[in-house]
């Protein structure tokens, strides 16, 4: 029954966060770049049709990605912050926007912690290769975990953000009825994962 999970639970939780996480990228929750994705990236993500959307978020591994982990150990008092400040005049649409992020951010922390202390191979394919990340959060305890979802969304970026084509590649590859350069579009993330240090 294990060497089934990677291919249904694992794959089908991943699809989740990738299609939440393009859901995130397609708001209009901050000026300029936003997870680390210039302007016109986001705008032509959000041109793309739902069928569209949903082939982005079939990529093989996880599209979110913590610039840094968040530390384990913050500093006292940093737990108790409620969240981003929204300013004098509320704005429920922001509020609402800036909640789904921060959810977001906390649930991801929280899976990549589970599934480093049930697999550090499938944590390590998340996370990107070195033992340091999938170490630290193995071995965190789950009040430790919460201290560090507190600063998760801070470090919240969509994955290889900084990679010249990556994210235009994948936009372009749904864009085409071309199902071999989408598949190709696709494993060159996993490419990256294996190759990456973050």
């Amino acid at each position: 029954m294990h060497g089934k999970w990677p291919d249904t639970q694992f794959r089908r939780e991943i699809h989740d966060f990738n299609r939440e996480f393009l859901e995130l990228l397609c708001m209009d929750i901050r000026g300029g770049t936003a997870f680390g994705l210039a302007p016109n990236v986001r705008q032509r993500l959000r041109l793309l049709a739902p069928a569209q959307l949903e082939a982005i978020a079939e990529t093989p591994c996880l599209l979110a990605a913590f610039a840094v982990l968040p530390p384990l150990q913050l500093p006292r008092g940093v737990a108790e912050n409620s969240g981003p400040d929204t300013g004098s005049a509320p704005n429920p649409v922001a509020a609402a926007q800036a909640e789904a992020v921060r959810l977001f951010a906390a649930s991801l922390l929280t899976w990549l912690w589970h599934t480093a202390c049930q697999d550090r191979l499938l944590a390590a394919l998340c996370i990107g290769p070195g033992r340091l990340g999938v170490e630290q959060l193995a071995t965190a305890g789950f009040r430790d975990l919460q201290r560090a979802a507190a600063g998760a969304v801070d470090c919240l970026e969509a994955r290889f953000c900084r990679h010249p084509r990556l994210w235009p590649d994948l936009v372009r590859a749904v864009s085409q009825a071309d199902a071999q350069v989408l598949t190709a579009t696709r494993l060159s993330v996993v490419q990256l994962t294996l190759v990456s240090r973050r």
